[in-house]
């Protein structure tokens, strides 16, 4: 199995998440890892993307009105109206983060039903991004069967106050020292964004919100 990928099998399952999407007349849309095309035969026109070669070159065959793009998505620019795609947990966070800085009204993917439960984007992205869960997928609907059952997540980009503005431009600059983003005195404004743990972000977070 190539890129980490789980092909939906479910008909009803896949237009019913296309129809999230609520497409509108003259709107861009973009699906990230086409994979066979369950999805993309509901989605007229839109762009796929596709990185495995043979299922990009069989894509380009079935669906003649649609721009097949064989490429890795976190190389391309998101700005689409509307994204949608079955995403595997490799890319998950890389891909998020993305999204942060795209411009795009509404994305909606399938995930990991373990996404966002815990952990450093649990605390940190809901700053960012409206994101909630919108239907369950057993993982029997895939195949290969994964491991773990799967959700489909709606996101939508906030309108970000002066707090969230300053906790993005910390997050995103990870390779700068917190010191020279933020005047603090805590304990650990030596380190690098990206060596902060999931401790010291919860501290740092707590400070900005006192200030």
């Amino acid at each position: 199995m190539k890129f980490d990928q789980h092909f939906l099998t479910n008909e009803r399952i896949a237009k019913q998440i296309v129809s999230f999407l609520e497409i509108k007349e003259n709107e861009s849309v973009l699906e990230i890892g086409s994979g066979k095309g369950i999805l993309s035969k509901y989605l007229d026109k839109a762009d796929l993307v596709e990185l495995d070669k043979d299922l990009a070159d069989e894509l380009i065959k079935k669906f003649l009105n649609h721009k097949i793009i064989n490429k890795n998505i976190l190389k391309l620019k998101l700005n689409y109206d509307k994204i949608i795609g079955n995403i595997p947990y490799s890319i998950l966070e890389p891909l998020i983060n993305k999204l942060m800085n795209s411009n795009f009204k509404l994305c909606i993917l399938t995930v990991s039903e373990k996404f966002l439960e815990k952990g450093l984007l649990n605390l940190i992205i809901p700053n960012f991004l409206e994101i909630k869960t919108l239907m369950k997928i057993n993982k029997k609907e895939f195949s290969p069967i994964p491991k773990v059952n799967s959700k489909v997540i709606e996101i939508k980009k906030k309108e970000l106050n002066n707090e969230e503005k300053l906790i993005k431009k910390i997050y995103i600059c990870s390779d700068k020292k917190l010191k020279n983003l933020i005047n603090t005195n805590l304990s650990f404004k030596e380190k690098r964004v990206r060596e902060l743990n999931l401790k010291e972000w919860k501290v740092l977070l707590n400070d900005i919100k006192r200030a």
